[in-house]
């Protein structure tokens, strides 16, 4: 397989966030929910793209993350675990994130209702953002940047 000039990926299902590991008897152990995203989201890129080589270079990474409902989890735990899943086979070292842009979707609040008004969105109504239905899903895009070093004091750029 070729290398690819870019990785995207697609994961269905509710976003999970990067769990804190708890400490037993001076043990720290990562939560089981957290192992096993991290574990999906290894093996549905590996199953994307099975034979490529990590970016040895400065990368963009873009994550939108379309949940099932509104509020917690916190943004920067989601991004968390993508990072750390895709260490060492998208990019040699989550490092190498230089410039990233990441957003949470949440269902809308209020839903076009049968009388042709407005309602409180009720469990079990379609998901919608902006009005567009939609499934819960996690999207990652990692793009490679151009070569650059930051300017040494002195220089122009």
């Amino acid at each position: 397989m070729e290398q690819p000039s870019e990785f995207t990926l697609c994961l269905p299902g509710d976003p999970v966030p990067k769990g804190r590991p708890r400490v037993y008897n001076g043990h720290a152990m990562t939560p089981k929910r957290t192992v096993r995203a991290e574990e999906r989201l290894f093996a549905e890129f590996r199953l994307k793209y099975p034979q490529v080589n990590p970016f040895q270079c400065p990368v963009r990474l873009e994550a939108e993350f379309w949940m099932s409902h509104r509020g917690r989890p916190d943004l920067d735990n989601l991004l968390k675990l993508v990072l750390d899943s895709l260490n060492g086979i998208a990019y040699v070292d989550d490092a190498q994130v230089v410039e990233s842009h990441a957003c949470k979707r949440m269902p809308d609040m209020w839903v076009y209702g049968a009388k042709g008004r407005y309602r409180r969105r009720k469990s079990g109504d379609p998901y919608t953002c902006c009005g567009h239905e939609y499934e819960p899903h996690l999207y990652i895009r990692i793009k490679p940047l151009p070569e650059w070093e930051p300017n040494k004091q002195g220089e122009q750029s």
